[in-house]
């Protein structure tokens, strides 16, 4: 009977942890009140702009990054560059996933910062004049946070 209770509790909380750690964080874009038409194509758009932003010290060093499609160092490389700029477009897949690599060089020393990133696209019918698709979620943050270490 204890035996019982065990596996049951056990099971139980198995069970709690498989729902809450199954949380998908690509909500869909509900709000079709604040959708910017700009951005509301009729079809599909096969590539989108996505905006890479960094912090770089009064523009006097250069950023290199690498674009993978799909998760960093175990997915294909989609792009590489550099940047002398804070700020960037680049053009990728929408409903894709891609996770950027960052490498700051300051003081001697190399930072790198990751971030993972995935354009959206919606369809609404009525957000727009005509039926469409919105484009949201269109930049990736990779900021150097402070580094006092």
């Amino acid at each position: 009977m204890k035996n019982i209770s065990i596996l049951l509790s056990i099971s139980i909380l198995l069970l709690a942890m498989l729902f809450v750690s199954c949380d998908d964080d690509s909500e869909p874009y509900t709000d079709s009140e604040s959708v910017d038409c700009e951005y509301c194509f009729e079809e599909k758009p096969s590539l989108v702009e996505m905006e890479l932003k960094f912090n770089m010290e009064l523009n006097s060093e250069t950023v290199y990054f690498t674009v993978y499609s799909g998760y960093a160092l175990t997915s294909e490389v989609y792009m590489t560059g550099e940047t002398i700029e804070n700020s960037i477009w680049i053009q990728v897949v929408p409903d894709q996933k891609y996770t950027v690599v960052a490498e700051y060089t300051r003081d001697g020393r190399s930072f790198h910062v990751i971030n993972d990133c995935f354009v959206k696209t919606e369809y609404f019918k009525s957000a727009c004049d005509n039926p469409c698709y919105y484009v949201y979620e269109a930049s990736c943050d990779l900021s150097l946070k402070s580094y006092d270490f």
